[in-house]
């Protein structure tokens, strides 16, 4: 698979300085204090929080004491801002929650500690996924811990509201819009969805994928190549962008995800296009797939796997000391023990392919069959919503034209179309 961000980066004040990389190679931290580690993270949701407190416990057995640095909102854009304003402050953490794309600007900076001689002790680049080792491995050096390998493209269904309605699953996207009719007709709302730009781009996403297939998801975004962009199927995705915001919560400007998950837990909303961290919230308030609520891939998806991975850096260390506390927070995350217990509190499942299953739900078993089958026939591939697959100067053009035409009702699918291949023509 080639990865669009394998590529050198000139940053500017927007990611990281030459002067805040000085100052961290030259800073003494604030976390250097005895046995303290630092860690930056965004999981601030119930299931998240849960599973973060599985590695802090496992850090602090092994005699540290860890540093918590939650910030939450906005899809982890709070998160990339604070951070990149300790990197210029000469303060970073010594370790980091990170997304792919930024785990490779980071490491092509020259950022990020070299981890290589754990993995290779431990075998990482055998345990996990290759499609991983693209944002782990970076010049030949293992620059980054992966936690998980979420799983985007899902559907989420309170059980009972669908017993409501008569309805099934919906495999297709007009079977989805046709549930929606009967459940808004009822007075239920239909689909939870947030008002941030990522919650609409993984509704865009799951749509494409669902009436153009994994190769068009690989022209159209992966390749940017214009003249599927420009195709008819680009056209229905929008038009039925269009038909399926109109199911969505009215009062969804500025929700967080999890607020309207917590909608579709109480019966307030019927169904929620969210990745498997929603399987964490479900299972924090004891809610059992089957019985109180319903997974499934995105109406078309078939086994389709849109991955993500909730990577952790670490911050490049002078400080041996330092780095023996990087090292241990690295060994820690990659355990067995770790990956399956962390994974069973978020939803999502490890990382690391030998974790045993016996344990994950039926929503997480179901993922671990799609990711194996993925793997061998091209259909395990990376989000670019969630700064995966694309550069995020490439992917900011997607991300503001979906954002226009779910906030802007007599925007025409034509219209879109023209602006996305504009915005892309001026990268």
């Amino acid at each position: 698979m080639t990865i669009k961000g394998k590529r050198k980066y000139s940053f500017g004040p927007a990611l990281l300085s030459a002067a805040a990389i000085a100052a961290l190679a030259i800073s003494t931290q604030a976390y250097s204090a005895e046995n303290e580690i630092e860690v930056v993270h965004q999981w601030t949701a119930a299931g998240e929080a849960a599973a973060m407190k599985v590695l802090k416990d496992a850090v602090d057995a092994q005699g540290l004491t860890w540093v918590d640095s939650p910030i939450a909102g906005a899809g982890g854009k709070n998160m990339t801002q604070a951070l990149q304003a300790r990197f210029a402050a000469g303060n970073p953490p010594a370790a980091s929650q990170m997304q792919g794309q930024f785990v490779l600007e980071y490491a092509q900076a020259g950022s990020l500690g070299d981890l290589s001689p754990i993995a290779e002790k431990e075998g990482w680049e055998k345990l996990v996924a290759p499609a991983l080792l693209d944002y782990m491995k970076v010049e030949g050096k293992i620059v980054a811990v992966p936690l998980n390998q979420r799983r985007e493209n899902m559907l989420w269904i309170n059980k009972k509201v669908l017993d409501q309605f008569g309805g099934k699953v919906p495999e297709s996207w007009d079977e989805f819009l046709a549930l929606a009719e009967k459940i808004k007709a009822g007075g239920i709302i239909p689909l939870a969805l947030g008002g941030d730009d990522w919650q609409e781009g993984e509704i865009w996403t799951n749509i494409l994928i669902g009436q153009g297939g994994v190769d068009f998801y690989k022209k159209a975004v992966m390749a940017t190549d214009r003249a599927a962009i420009k195709s008819d199927t680009m056209i229905k995705v929008f038009d039925t962008f269009r038909k399926v915001l109109a199911y969505a919560d009215p009062n969804r400007a500025g929700t967080d995800w999890a607020i309207e998950t917590g909608k579709v837990i109480k019966g307030e909303a019927a169904m929620q296009f969210q990745g498997d961290w929603a399987n964490g919230e479900f299972a924090a308030v004891n809610m059992k797939p089957g019985v109180d609520y319903l997974c499934a891939a995105a109406p078309g998806h078939g086994h389709t796997y849109v991955f993500l991975t909730d990577f952790f850096g670490m911050f490049r260390q002078p400080n041996p000391e330092a780095q023996r506390k990087q090292d241990i927070l690295a060994e820690a995350a990659m355990s067995i023990e770790v990956q399956e217990n962390l994974n069973l509190k978020g939803g999502s499942i490890p990382a690391r392919l030998d974790v045993p299953r016996d344990r994950f739900n039926d929503c997480s078993k179901q993922a671990f069959a799609d990711r194996e089958q993925g793997m061998k026939d091209g259909t395990l591939i990376p989000s670019f919503v969630e700064n995966h697959a694309l550069p995020r100067d490439v992917r900011a053009p997607y991300m503001d034209i979906i954002t226009q035409f779910a906030n802007t009702p007599d925007m025409t699918p034509q219209q879109a179309v023209d602006k996305l291949i504009e915005g892309l023509d001026s990268i």
